[in-house]
């Protein structure tokens, strides 16, 4: 168990009341003018119906805020409204008109009854003690032909300042406005990621060096002290640098991989004397999802089982090595675009039974094998993606080896216009844990010997927990596990329930895991019994996917009580409380899978990341790999990462 004492030392909780299992209560004191303030009205209503007129609160301090006894009433007498309920740190409070079906997307934080006038109105906020803590003194923007909300701008500057409201541009279901997130135009906080200049301040190639590097923008404001993070970082240029100065040996597994340059550095080595052994995912080559870019991937995996000369069998070639054969692309255009024969007829044709499929081509890659000489279907994924240079140094993360990973697009690699989806990596100079790692790569590769063998071995869930699962890295804790068998997810709930203390935030590609919800739940309100609970004061921020913030079986449906699109799922069993989780607004995916524990406090800070998605695929059925990392600069690095898509996706941080 954590110290009080040494949560209680650190700065940003120095005001906070803490109840006996170290978690902050609400702020108990009165408030002070601006504590909290009314940060945007619909006094126009709503496209749906001019009735449904709603207000939103915004808690400007670092602390929740009990608003028992407050009151928000106007000069005429209505509305006039008791408010009862919290208002957490730096989030938001939404009252509804009369019912809670004013707002699709929002749950109401609490009901009241009486009509806003559209002439305008002098609203006033106070405490329960009676204090003024806000005032609004007219409608100084908004729409009502628009039905276009008016949006406080900065919500430390007054309310009776007319030029600090605005009319709002974004749209939501209803109209133009942003319910329960950041305004229209808002912006007392400079959390812009309009630089997009490569910045690298933390890079070490010393015994021991942890280096972290984000492919998008990055709010160095939130650093401690000369800790700046490594960001907007072309990742396939750090790659090349590792594999660019192997002598030994590369051991590369890889979801996928369509990026040249990477391809003709592993060949490089290769004809130099390296020993390169690639474990590659095969998939399904009549998945309509993956019909195109498996062809491409098989055309540069040919290129490096052929080696530099293009004549297969001699001492230049790539060793390549998969959970499921590979047929080559026998196109002959396509063929050409990669300098490879017209004709894959110097590899064996063979009629193979893949799973419950028969199959005929040239296979060019071996896979794992069952017992009866068939090959398992590739429906699992070999989903890591981690490169062991010289026994001593792991490049690994959450990037896949792929243009969409890092460009997005042709035009942009070749512009250098880094628009792929977001991403980090992991390097670490560490023969202890490339040790680690390369055990798990001999268990999928069946040997320890340049030569895989198809019969001894094992992917997906016929792989056993035969690694360390902790090692000490100047100094820092580290901990690796990998899916299947080490139960990966397992150990992040156990760390939520047991390690975290006072915060958790998190990026997530896909999170269905219910036992990893259930505890981060438990911290938040106190309860794991569904539409119970208290706010503990307990610190929760979350952004997903968009791509997933919909889906039924997403966290994102309980964390903020909405019923899925096209579900039928009860909406009414799910968090008590909502949290302040968003759906991303990047450009592309939001790829990363990173959670981060009592950041930037004295309380053991932590960060997990890795290729596992939070998921039964993730953690019982997919190759995976994943790290937590013990260290408070590492974690703060994390957090000028996590701040940027937070406040991109509509969150607000202090």
């Amino acid at each position: 168990m954590k110290k009080l004492i040494s949560i209680l030392a650190s700065v940003s909780m120095a005001l906070t009341i803490f109840t006996p299992m170290g978690l902050p209560t609400e702020e108990a004191a009165a408030a002070t003018t601006g504590d909290v303030v009314v940060n945007e009205l619909a006094w126009m209503g709503t496209t749906v119906d001019y009735n449904d007129e709603w207000i939103e609160l915004y808690n400007n301090t670092g602390n929740s805020i009990s608003l028992d006894g407050w009151t928000l009433t106007a000069a005429d007498g209505t509305p006039s409204i008791t408010l009862t309920g919290s208002i957490q740190a730096d989030e938001y409070f939404v009252l509804e008109r009369t019912d809670d079906g004013t707002l699709s997307e929002v749950t109401a934080n609490q009901l009241y009854s009486g009509a806003l006038s559209n002439s305008g109105e002098v609203l006033e906020l106070r405490d329960a003690s009676g204090a003024l803590v806000d005032e609004v003194d007219a409608w100084h923007a908004g729409d009502n032909t628009a039905k276009a909300t008016m949006s406080r701008l900065d919500p430390a500057t007054s309310g009776t300042d007319a030029s600090n409201w605005t009319t709002a541009t974004n749209t939501y279901a209803e109209g133009l406005g942003t319910p329960g997130t950041l305004n229209s135009g808002a912006g007392s906080q400079d959390n812009s990621c309009s630089d997009t200049t490569e910045h690298l301040n933390q890079v070490s190639n010393q015994p021991d060096a942890i280096n972290i590097y984000f492919n998008k923008c990055a709010l160095d404001q939130y650093a401690s002290t000369g800790n700046e993070a490594n960001y907007n970082v072309n990742l396939e240029e750090r790659l090349l640098n590792r594999i660019n100065e192997a002598t030994t040996s590369i051991d590369f597994a890889t979801y996928e991989i369509n990026l040249p340059k990477v391809v003709d550095a592993l060949l490089a080595k290769a004809a130099e004397g390296v020993e390169v052994r690639v474990i590659a995912d095969a998939k399904d080559a009549t998945d309509p999802h993956y019909i195109e870019r498996f062809e491409l991937m098989r055309l540069y995996v040919e290129e490096m089982v052929r080696g530099n000369d293009g004549v297969v069998g001699t001492a230049d070639d790539i060793t390549v090595f998969s959970d499921s054969p590979m047929l080559a692309v026998e196109d002959q255009t396509k063929r050409a675009d990669h300098n490879l024969p017209s004709s894959p007829n110097d590899f064996p044709e063979r009629t193979i039974m893949v799973g419950n499929t028969e199959m005929t081509g040239y296979v060019f890659v071996e896979g794992e094998q069952q017992t009866d000489g068939t090959y398992y279907s590739p429906d699992n994924q070999m989903h890591n993606k981690f490169a062991l240079i010289d026994d001593k140094w792991v490049f690994t993360g959450s990037w896949n080896f792929t243009v969409t990973g890092l460009y997005g697009s042709d035009e942009n690699m070749a512009n250098g216009v880094l628009d792929g989806n977001q991403q980090h990596v992991v390097e670490v100079n560490s023969s202890e844990l490339a040790g680690i790692y390369e055990t798990e790569f001999n268990e999928m590769w069946g040997s320890n010997t340049l030569n895989p063998d198809v019969e001894q071995a094992d992917f997906s869930s016929r792989k056993i927990d035969n690694t360390a699962h902790q090692v000490t890295i100047g100094g820092k804790t580290v901990e690796v596990f990998f899916s299947p068998g080490d139960d990966a997810v397992g150990r992040m709930a156990e760390l939520v329930k047991t390690e975290a203390d006072l915060s958790t935030y998190f990026t997530i590609f896909a999170w269905s895991d219910q036992a990893l919800v259930d505890e981060l739940k438990n911290k938040w309100e106190g309860s794991y019994v569904d539409q119970q609970g208290t706010l503990t004061g307990f610190d929760v921020k979350g952004v997903y996917d968009s791509s997933f913030w919909n889906q039924w079986w997403s966290a994102s449906i309980e964390m903020t009580g909405r019923t899925a699109t096209g579900s039928t799922n009860n909406p009414n069993t799910r968090w008590a409380n909502a949290a302040p989780v968003y759906q991303d607004a990047e450009s592309r995916k939001l790829h990363s899978k990173t959670m981060i524990i009592d950041a930037d406090t004295s309380s053991d800070p932590t960060v997990i990341v890795g290729s596992t998605n939070w998921s039964t695929n993730g953690n019982d059925f997919n190759d995976e790999n994943l790290l937590i990392i013990h260290d408070s600069d590492i974690t703060n690095q994390f957090v000028q990462e996590f701040n940027a898509r937070y406040t991109s996706a509509g969150g607000v941080v202090k």
